[in-house]
């Protein structure tokens, strides 16, 4: 039989039902079980720091490419994936604040301006990508017969951590 992802009962603990307890502490609309709130604004649809690339010119600003899934929605979720790895410990603090800064300066919407904590605009966002990371994360392990890798499991163990949290706990929408 395959190892279990993350350990399984015999090791951490961190297998499935932790993230679907995760996944319990969403909104119902951020579950698909009823219609998201409107988004207003233009959204790569794809964002995460691999579609960053730095201009070829001396002190070239940052060009954001690959925006096949560009649309109009609620710009928390352009930030989801950073925001999430941020708090899963994948992304380091001064890693996501250079990002942040960056963001901001260039009058991204989803964060709030500078000084103000970005996480109440942020949280429901990065709380379902996070469910949505681990999620597949363990599929994936377990189709492959392998233990979580490094990454897979402190996305998992955010699920945990997230799970903690009171069931439907509903931050701002999205604007």
């Amino acid at each position: 039989s395959p190892p279990a992802p993350g350990g399984g009962r015999g090791g951490s603990g961190l297998g499935p039902q932790v993230v679907w307890d995760a996944a319990r502490t969403l909104p119902a609309w951020a579950r698909g079980e009823v219609p998201a709130p409107g988004g207003g604004v233009l959204c790569h649809g794809d964002l995460h720091l691999g579609q960053l690339v730095r201009g070829s010119a001396a002190g070239g600003g940052w060009r954001l490419i690959d925006v096949d899934d560009l649309g109009v929605g609620a710009p928390a979720w352009d930030l989801a994936r950073p925001a999430a790895w941020y708090a899963a410990g994948v992304l380091g603090s001064s890693a996501w604040g250079r990002f942040l800064e960056a963001y901001r300066a260039a009058g991204g919407p989803a964060a709030g301006p500078a000084g103000r904590d970005p996480w109440p605009a942020l949280d429901v966002a990065a709380r379902a990508l996070t469910v949505q990371t681990a999620a597949l994360a363990l599929a994936k392990a377990a189709e492959n017969r392998r233990r979580l890798d490094d990454v897979e499991r402190l996305m998992v163990e955010s699920c945990a951590r997230i799970a903690t949290l009171p069931p439907d706990l509903e931050g701002p929408r999205p604007a």
